[in-house]
């Protein structure tokens, strides 16, 4: 149970000077449904995390983080390693946890695969983990709003042929042409690209690096029971009565590992790593400014007003339910809440990145003049 004293907390998300901080998660959860955007950042409840949910995309991310930080005249085999004993620490209760181990032997062949499918790079990387902070703008009048900034983190920035290119990192479990497809309608990257743009950075596109996710699994082999019914069956099927069928024993850890190594060795068309590049039209990113403005004066009324819209059409997006959908089907009970949610501060990731990046004087124009934000600031 989790007791969640407060009914109506403060709205506390970090903030710089008289701005309220904004990443693309907090922008898209108001987008999609207002009412989970109150209860995740102006309520501050989530459902608990559960502790054996290893993110498995986090640790390749981190991975990669610490190969392109590496700089690459560094010995490819010491590069290598230092990247894998970077995996290795992310499962370090792999010889208890099967999870783990498994996650382990596949994020170990994933990365080796991908070191020798890309020993040496078509790109320069310029940043590595670049954090920043860049002004919302008023698209009617240029100025630079009073209530928002707008702060995140992008993997990479890469150059190519002398231009500019955002490098994102994906994990992924099929890579088709629907997938790719989709690619074009990833807003929080084009809206990276939009921030960093308006902080010197004249980003042209966006190189997707794709890693595919293979679905093999160890083979658990048979237990005398499985084995005898199998052989049994075969035997019924021999006009001897006989089976030379032997018990198939589990796969070892080496066997796996190579089984893994074979699969991520695949260098052809439907190969395990893939690089899409995505270019970014002009016309996007002016509509992207003018929606970005348009949510956060739909917050500001929002606020103003407390009117949180239940979106309904959003309740399974993904193919799954909302965290939040039983403590609205429920009317909001607060016993509902106070078993099933926890009381977390929203953005804790950016206590760290505020206080490490500064005031609002690092951007060009974040302090300059007035907009025409509605008059409640929070």
């Amino acid at each position: 149970m989790h007791t969640i004293t407060n009914d109506t907390p403060a709205e506390t998300s970090p903030a710089i000077g008289n701005r309220q901080v904004l990443t693309y998660s907090a922008l898209n959860t108001f987008r999609n449904c207002p009412r989970k955007y109150k209860h995740r950042y102006v309520d501050h409840i989530r459902r608990p995390q559960r502790p054996d949910a290893l993110a498995f995309g986090s640790v390749i991310h981190g991975a990669l983080e610490r190969w392109y930080t590496l700089s690459p005249s560094t010995d490819p085999t010491a590069r290598l390693f230092s990247t894998l004993d970077y995996i290795d620490g992310d499962f370090n209760n792999r010889a208890a946890d099967p999870v783990q181990r498994h996650q382990h032997h596949l994020a170990r062949a994933m990365f080796e695969g991908y070191a020798a499918r890309y020993p040496k790079e078509e790109f320069e990387v310029v940043e590595v983990e670049k954090e920043f902070l860049c002004p919302i703008r008023n698209p009617d009048t240029g100025r630079v709003s009073q209530t928002f900034v707008m702060a995140g983190k992008a993997d990479g920035i890469v150059k190519l042929n002398g231009e500019l290119y955002l490098l994102e990192h994906k994990t992924a479990s099929v890579l088709d042409s629907n997938y790719l497809d989709k690619l074009w309608t990833d807003t929080q990257i084009a809206l990276y690209s939009h921030c960093l743009r308006e902080l010197g950075y004249p980003i042209v596109g966006v190189i997707y690096n794709v890693l595919l996710k293979t679905r093999l699994q160890q083979k658990a082999g048979e237990t005398e029971v499985e084995y005898e019914q199998r052989r049994a069956a075969l035997a019924a099927k021999n006009k001897s009565g006989k089976s030379t069928a032997k018990r198939q024993l589990p796969e070892t850890d080496d066997e796996f590992r190579a089984r893994l190594a074979d699969w991520y060795a695949k260098t052809d068309s439907g190969g395990a790593f893939h690089r899409e590049v995505v270019f970014l039209s002009e016309d996007r990113m002016n509509l992207l400014t003018e929606e970005v403005w348009e949510v956060t004066q739909q917050y500001l009324d929002a606020r103003r007003r407390g009117k949180w819209l239940l979106n309904t059409s959003n309740c399974f997006s993904y193919q799954r339910p909302c965290p939040y959908l039983p403590y609205c089907q429920s009317g909001f009970n607060p016993n509902v809440r106070d078993n099933l949610f926890e009381s977390v501060a929203p953005h804790e990731e950016l206590i760290e990145l505020t206080s490490s990046i500064g005031t609002p004087g690092l951007a060009p124009g974040l302090t300059d003049g007035l907009d025409d934000d509605i008059d409640s600031p929070f």
